[in-house]
């Protein structure tokens, strides 16, 4: 049970990394480099933009997935708690 919540985690990781990749790229140019920098810095800050442009550079798909990773990785990191807490 553990090795497949790190390999779900690893997966739900994986793809916030990639959506947030694919944010930034579309934040650079619209923001600038001081705001995109923050934005490498500060993951939250990224996220939060993407959805608040997410019509203007149709990020929808790439901001639902990133959602979604989102809150799958803390499922599975409850679900690790508790599954150590047994052990």
């Amino acid at each position: 049970m553990a090795a497949l919540l790190g390999l779900l985690g690893g997966v739900a990781g994986i793809g916030s990394l990639v959506c947030l990749i694919i944010v930034l790229i579309k934040l650079f140019p619209a923001e600038g480099a001081l705001k995109g920098v923050f934005g490498i810095i500060c993951g939250i800050y990224t996220f939060i933009w993407g959805w608040q442009n997410v019509d203007r550079y149709n990020l929808k798909n790439v901001m639902t997935i990133w959602s979604a990773c989102f809150v799958v990785s803390i499922i599975v990191r409850v679900l690790a708690i508790g599954v150590s807490a047994k052990s």
